[in-house]
């Protein structure tokens, strides 16, 4: 069995709610966000963690992820953020998903879709504070909706929420904004309902935007993506074997299109991992994995099912030795902040492109 694997510690992933739960305080809720698989690391097992942990809330981007949870015994509410057809708020209504809403055709797919079900639909609404993608835009739109909801009483309005497009930005010019925004269109809205802004980055470092709810996604997989002292260690891990060794001499070139070629006599590894694995071909030349506690740099063009690394300085190395993408390996460590970094993206794209022929194993190492 080809032993490219993905490590996924559960233990650290409940560390990290715990740590995010005493930086927040006893007083904000917690929704855990496991949209996409769980950023990669596995919905189902990922949700359980976080119910086990009593999370408050769970957040997916669609409705057949939220069936996927309430199929696997999941209980915690559960919101789709995403606004949908009227199939998928039947489908919603008739698993408790909490739905969001953000036009009179949202609000009226959830009334019918109640009416089916014979159960009431649960609503968040959403409001575009600057963000420009989704959500209530003019204050003015919020009444109209409000009288709708009126004369729906199985449609119940249990909370509203925006999203800030710059909260890891060193200048705060714009979620100062945003937020000025959110409260004047909140002014509008009944008292008591549950208010949430902050995802991972204004959770952590703006407590005026905490309300009563933060969504925390990539930072509870341990990528916090500002500057932050709260403890928070990455979940996953990613490591492959080595297939082959071999010895190059000068003037040998290494991989497609020959884009290195040796200046001196080097020892090769050929790993059992590629681009269709998700390890990014635009890494070729620029990265390096790391092989008994040091690292050694890829040589050449990532292929789709091998990479090639120099092991020179690696020290006793052989077919089936451990080689580690992400993760650490002694002294050293190599994240998917560092493979973004190098990628010129963010390492939610890097955890998420790690491809479904990567098996994810699970532990829980207390």
């Amino acid at each position: 069995m080809r032993q490219t694997i993905a490590r996924i510690h559960l233990d650290i992933y409940r560390d990290n709610i715990r740590a995010m739960r005493e930086a927040i305080g006893p007083d904000v809720k917690l929704m855990a966000v496991v949209k996409s698989n769980a950023y990669g690391h596995g919905l189902v097992q990922i949700a359980q963690a976080a119910q086990e942990e009593q999370v408050d809330f769970l957040a997916v981007a669609i409705a057949e992820e939220g069936v996927i949870l309430r199929q696997a015994g999941i209980d915690v509410p559960i919101l789709v953020l995403e606004g949908l057809s009227a199939q998928s708020t039947r489908q919603a209504v008739l698993y408790g998903l909490t739905l969001t809403v953000h036009t009179k055709e949202h609000v009226q797919n959830a009334y019918a879709a109640s009416k089916e079900c014979g159960k009431p639909a649960d609503v968040h609404l959403k409001l575009d504070t600057g963000m420009n993608r989704i959500g209530v835009k003019d204050k003015e739109e919020i009444p109209q909706l409000l009288d709708l909801l009126a004369t729906m009483p199985q449609v119940r309005l249990r909370g509203a929420f925006t999203h800030f497009a710059c909260a890891d930005n060193a200048d705060q010019g714009m979620t100062d904004a945003q937020l000025a925004r959110f409260f004047k269109m909140i002014e509008l809205l009944p008292k008591g309902l549950l208010l949430h802004a902050g995802a991972s980055s204004a959770a952590l470092m703006r407590p005026d935007t905490r309300f009563s709810m933060v969504r925390v996604g990539i930072a509870l997989y341990g990528y916090p993506p500002v500057q932050t002292k709260v403890k928070l260690r990455p979940v996953l891990s990613w490591e492959t074997e080595i297939i082959h060794v071999k010895e190059i001499r000068p003037g040998d070139s290494v991989s497609y299109g020959a884009t290195m070629t040796a200046n001196r006599p080097r020892k090769v590894a050929t790993l059992a991992v590629g681009y269709g694995d998700g390890y990014k071909r635009l890494l070729s030349n620029k990265v390096s994995v790391l092989i008994n506690g040091k690292r050694c740099p890829v040589l050449g063009t990532i292929c789709m099912d091998q990479t090639m690394v120099d092991i020179t300085d690696a020290g006793p190395v052989e077919i089936g030795s451990r080689a580690v993408l992400i993760g650490r390996d002694g002294e050293e460590e190599i994240t998917a902040e560092e493979l973004a970094n190098i990628a010129a993206t963010i390492s939610y794209e890097v955890l998420l492109s790690i491809s479904s022929r990567v098996p994810r194993t699970y532990h829980n190492e207390l």
